[in-house]
């Protein structure tokens, strides 16, 4: 297993592995670009909703192995990663702007068109970005999943851990 999932998963001493299996998931849905939870870009919010969604506590923090572990996990973003995140966080910008504006006068008006008539462009950016980082990603399981992923490494302890759960 890499190393900040690693400790994640030694530090729990529970027989179920829980806190762990819970900790992993926060980041996977937390950070990977496949998450459900990817369309909120702000991180603060994004961080919010997966910690509702997995049930944790409102007044909850990452602490600093999740933080080690989150830093760790955005290394392996590709750059179409990047990319979708940049165009969504410029998606969000635009609504902000789209939203703010009162088209009341001659200039606002103005502006307020210029901008509507760059969502078919944005939006056209997003999907490029989505099918580039869709093709990465079945090009990865069509090669024979020869990269390992993240959690792979040191699976037989996780299988080893799960086939004495199921023995209990």
């Amino acid at each position: 297993m890499l190393k900040p999932f690693k400790k994640l998963w030694t530090r729990d001493k529970g027989k179920t592995k829980d806190k762990a299996l819970q900790e992993l998931s926060f980041l996977y849905f937390y950070c990977d670009p496949r998450s459900d939870y990817q369309y909120i870009t702000d991180d603060d919010n994004r961080m919010e909703a997966v910690k509702k969604g997995l049930g944790y506590p409102d007044d909850w923090k990452p602490d600093a192995l999740i933080k080690e572990a989150i830093i760790f996990y955005r290394t392996f973003d590709s750059s179409s990663a990047i990319l979708l995140r940049a165009a969504m966080e410029g998606v969000e910008k635009v609504q902000k702007l789209l939203k703010d504006l009162e088209p009341d006068d001659t200039k606002s008006l103005k502006e307020y068109l210029t901008t509507l008539k760059m969502v078919p462009e944005v939006a056209s950016m997003i999907q490029e970005a989505e099918q580039k980082l869709k093709e990465e990603n079945e090009f990865g399981e069509a090669a024979g999943a020869i990269e390992k992923g993240m959690f792979e490494d040191g699976l037989d302890e996780v299988a080893d851990w799960v086939d004495q759960r199921n023995k209990s």
